[in-house]
């Protein structure tokens, strides 16, 4: 393998040095990424001074692109591309939302362990998110790892969660952050969806949990039991060992496998302050396979 890899963490994360993401791509060097992910879910790509058509470039190499979903922000309100989710503090004018704002209520759900997008029917595959800002204190992303997670399960507790199906349901994550005001016509776009809890990943073969805060209850159980295992699995899956916390740089460009990971946003000090960051994010379509390019050296 060509890349230069360096390990962030044993098992989770590690930095990718050298290349230049505003330029192509070869085919080589995108199926050796994609291979290194299958190793390690969360990838860095330091000093990355890209526009958001490079961003989206780079990150249609690893799937079809998911269009922005949007609650609470109308689509003539929005700063960036329909294909480009903003995940800043910053309206139309660039400046912070203020306190009680529905669109900063809303971010409150991503500090909660989850995964993208696994609330919509072809959930999302990779999240690529782009920093411009750095918290002077705070603002960390974390990542859990799912595989050696359910790797790491007693044994009759891996037994009880093979065959379970969870139903993801957006309004569900937001609720238990306290944020309810979802009117018919969003709770009509975005109804539950059901998905494995134990999947296989395709490029490692290894065995993962697919855990989210989007996932309401399990299918089949007593809601009361339902919730009880999923806690207990989330509190198992998010200890120390398992767990990548990401120091943001300015330019850092983090690429993860949501097929492998929980993540959670942490608290920015202090929180008036700018965080600016915009994601590119691809669907886990099945039926999508990569248009070859040339071998062009990035």
């Amino acid at each position: 393998m060509s890349l230069d890899i360096e390990a962030a963490h044993p098992t989770v994360a590690a930095r990718i040095h050298g290349l230049d993401l505003s330029r192509p791509l070869s085919d080589t060097q995108i199926e050796e990424i994609e291979q290194a992910s299958g190793t390690y879910p969360v990838l860095i790509f330091p000093g990355q001074y890209i526009d958001d058509s490079q961003l989206l470039a780079f990150s249609a190499n690893f799937g079809p692109l998911q269009p922005v979903v949007s609650f609470h922000t109308a689509v003539e309100d929005h700063r960036l591309s329909p294909m480009v989710s903003d995940i800043s503090n910053l309206d139309r004018d660039n400046r912070t939302f203020p306190a009680g704002d529905r669109r900063r209520m809303n971010f409150l759900s991503s500090r909660r362990w989850h995964t993208d997008g696994s609330y919509l029917p072809t959930p999302n595959r990779y999240s690529m998110l782009l920093s411009y800002t750095v918290a002077k204190r705070g603002g960390q992303t974390q990542f859990a790892d799912m595989r050696e997670a359910y790797d790491a399960l007693p044994e009759e507790l891996r037994e009880m969660v093979e065959d379970l199906v969870l139903e993801h349901d957006v309004m569900h994550s937001r609720a238990v952050a306290g944020f309810t005001e979802f009117d018919e016509a969003e709770r009509a776009r975005f109804t539950p969806t059901q998905k494995k809890l134990v999947r296989r990943h395709p490029i490692s073969g290894r065995k993962s949990l697919y855990l989210s805060g989007h996932a309401s209850h399990v299918i089949g159980w007593p809601v009361p039991e339902g919730l009880d295992l999923l806690r207990e699995l989330t509190e198992f899956a998010t200890q120390p060992q398992f767990v990548y916390t990401h120091q943001w740089s300015v330019r850092d460009l983090v690429m993860w496998d949501n097929r492998s990971l929980m993540h959670r946003a942490r608290r920015h000090y202090p929180d008036t302050d700018v965080r600016e960051m915009h994601r590119a994010s691809t669907i886990d379509d099945l039926s999508w396979s990569r248009p070859k390019h040339s071998e062009t050296v990035g």
